[in-house]
């Protein structure tokens, strides 16, 4: 009897769905295959109908870019890294995104795994550059720096005030380079105009010193 096409879709999107969950929470060393189809409710064998290895599920996963990169799709960047970085949701946060709760796992992992992580980093970098010039935005890669490092920084320590601190400072400094840059043309007319009002103050000063 052949396998009904969606009833397998649902099967795999189900793996997907709790072996992230499980990655995010343990690590790639720290859950198996067995763990996973567990946890989907489903047996072993069933596994290798969807993915060959354990890898090319991780590395699938890594692709998805669930966490920062989904948020900022879904709203205003400004907005949605705020809330990226709310201190309240860090338990969460650190359990959602891929980028921060990930990276020393994809680190060790495949050349796949590494290529999909950098996909998920090219494509959070170009939301955060929204409306700027490049989608590889010098200050869009610093504010990604900025939320992603701070999100790991501040789940891996212990010490709650320091973790609270690494996120609020993160927002502190990136929030001024979420804001669009002037163009050239802008930066010199203003310049221009500044030099002309300080011309025009200095007889004024002069003329009123003569009075005095």
């Amino acid at each position: 009897m052949p396998v009904n096409p969606a009833r397998k879709a649902r099967t795999r999107a189900e793996i997907l769905a709790h072996a992230a969950r499980l990655f995010r929470l343990r690590g790639y060393a720290g859950t198996n295959i067995d763990d996973i189809m567990l946890a989907a409710g489903l047996t072993r064998g069933a596994f290798y109908a969807h993915f060959t290895s354990k890898d090319d599920l991780f590395a699938e996963i890594v692709g998805v870019g669930q966490g920062l990169l989904t948020r900022l799709r879904a709203g205003e960047p400004s907005v949605m890294l705020k809330a990226y970085l709310d201190k309240a949701e860090l338990a969460a946060i650190a359990q959602e995104c891929t980028l921060a709760a990930l990276a020393g796992d994809v680190a060790r992992a495949s050349l796949a795994a590494r290529l999909a992580y950098a996909n998920v980093l090219y494509a959070t970098i170009a939301e955060l550059a929204r409306g700027k010039h490049r989608k590889l935005d010098a200050d869009a890669t610093v504010v990604a720096i900025l939320a992603v490092g701070a999100v790991t920084l501040a789940r891996a320590s212990g010490d709650t005030r320091l973790s609270d601190w690494l996120l609020r400072c993160a927002q502190r400094a990136a929030a001024p380079l979420l804001k669009p840059r002037a163009s050239p043309a802008t930066r010199r007319s203003t310049s221009r105009r500044k030099a002309v009002g300080a011309r025009r103050a200095k007889p004024a000063a002069r003329s009123r010193g003569g009075r005095a």
